[in-house]
């Protein structure tokens, strides 16, 4: 977005001229409309009995061949139990009981530390409870472990992005399109955290691409409406908010962006 000493680019005739008190008021509303998902689900392990059994360690594969047998067969039970653990704060954590999740997940880290999926769902329980920088912590373990998990990028770039830090939201938003490209709530975030950057020119594109790969995706359609009227593309964001709307008439965030894009239409906006 231009600097507010700097004017926004204008089509010929049709759109409004405001000055820059009402327009920096009108930016601030509209940002506060832009719709992102935060969290995305809990991981759920669909069968444990099949997972594979941790690797032995460097003395058990040294012992005999029972012995190593024994370790790897206890090795194998700790992960199921961790599996376990897994899903049942996933279960606990679906039906809103998040201190009972929290403790399962933290069990399950106990017995297996290397599930990132257990860091992930702890740090996505830790964030639903208010706890922004332990749900921080969880998601960058999660990282540590698997730098390619989307799900915990987009995740911790939506927190980062709520705490105000958007330089690293966006890198992180950027790594969970790059790894999930056809994934249209990423690509929702990363336009949101750009378009909070002012950089309302390389949202549009995000927004555009999660309504194609999601045609029915409300809330994408709320923010390329919200991001056309900081351009003061009046009609074209209107006609976007108004799908938002059909697809979800009781969006909120939606009546309130239309009611301020039909006043900028109508001339108000200048006041």
């Amino acid at each position: 977005m231009p600097a507010p000493n700097q004017k926004l680019p204008k089509s010929a005739r049709s759109r409004p001229r405001w000055n820059w008190p009402g327009r920096l008021f009108l930016t601030v509303l509209l940002l506060a409309t832009l719709v992102l998902t935060i969290f995305r689900l809990p991981r759920r392990r669909a069968s444990p009995n099949s997972l594979p059994a941790k690797a032995a360690s460097t003395a058990a594969a040294q012992a005999s061949p029972a012995s190593t047998a024994s370790t790897n067969d206890q090795s194998h039970k700790k992960v199921v139990s961790a599996s376990d653990q897994l899903n049942e704060g996933t279960r606990l954590l679906e039906t809103g009981n998040v201190d009972a999740a929290i403790a399962r997940y933290l069990q399950a880290i106990k017995l297996n530390p290397d599930d990132e999926d257990a860091h992930y769902n702890l740090g996505l329980a830790y964030a639903r409870k208010g706890d922004r920088s332990a749900a921080e912590e969880q998601y960058l373990e999660a990282l540590r472990i698997y730098p390619d998990y989307s799900e915990a990028h987009n995740n911790l770039g939506n927190l980062l992005a709520a705490d105000g830090k958007l330089d690293e939201a966006v890198s992180h938003l950027r790594e969970a399109v790059r790894l999930a490209p056809t994934d249209s709530v990423v690509q929702n975030n990363l336009g949101n955290a750009l378009a909070r950057q002012r950089k309302v020119d390389e949202a549009v594109p995000c927004f555009k691409e999660a309504i194609r790969l999601n045609a029915d995706y409300a809330e994408a359609h709320l923010n390329l409406g919200s991001a056309y009227l900081l351009l003061g593309k009046v009609d074209e964001a209107i006609a976007e908010i108004q799908t938002a709307l059909r697809l979800k008439p009781d969006l909120e965030a939606a009546k309130r962006a239309l009611a301020k894009a039909e006043s900028v239409r109508n001339g108000e906006g200048q006041k």
